[in-house]
């Protein structure tokens, strides 16, 4: 092979690689709009990282620290596993699960480039107490404990018309939450 060849070969394989890259970076369309352009977004949910480590998982681990619902985030990058953003100087790296669905789709369930208040009418008493702590409590509907705590991973509760729906606190531990044909919550099963 010629060394122009060689040159060819290499550059056609950076370009491959480079496109390949961007191609799997998620595209964190809203409403027609960029969050990456934007880089201020609100978040959708209470998010519950690791303090210690500074990280959240798109699995969604009920770990000890607590960011409030339409809490002012800051983008700082987004690759095809991980984004990275800043709540109150702190510096959080939000880490891609493969068993919590599409990474676009996942992050786009937690943030988005505003916050709607108008939801909170649908919630009942006991669902903005569970809002306000960030926890479940009996008597909560599925909304309010979506926005409270978050949704349960994907894998385990394919669909948020089930009954039960199972979260993990950590890698290790998991509780579910049962609800009643109204979609009230009557069990938290640690």
């Amino acid at each position: 092979m010629k060394l122009g060849n060689i040159s060819l070969a290499v550059s056609a394989t950076v370009t491959a690689a480079m496109l390949g890259g961007c191609a799997s970076t998620p595209e964190l369309m809203v409403d027609g709009q960029s969050l990456l352009q934007t880089r201020t977004v609100y978040t959708q949910t209470n998010l519950h990282p690791d303090t210690k480590l500074a990280r959240l998982f798109s699995i969604n681990y009920q770990q000890d620290g607590f960011i409030p619902r339409c809490s002012e985030v800051k983008l700082i990058d987004v690759s095809s596993s991980e984004m990275n953003f800043v709540y109150q100087g702190q510096r959080y790296q939000y880490v891609y699960h493969g068993a919590s669905g599409d990474f676009d789709r996942n992050i786009k369930k937690y943030f988005s480039n505003q916050c709607d208040d108008s939801v909170l009418a649908k919630l009942n008493e006991i669902d903005r107490k569970g809002l306000a702590a960030g926890k479940v409590y009996e008597g909560m509907s599925k909304l309010g404990v979506t926005l409270a705590i978050g949704y349960p991973p994907q894998h385990v509760t394919p669909s948020l018309k089930a009954s039960v729906w199972r979260y993990w606190n950590n890698r290790f531990n998991t509780f579910m939450v049962h609800f009643d044909d109204q979609g009230l919550v009557i069990q938290i099963q640690e």
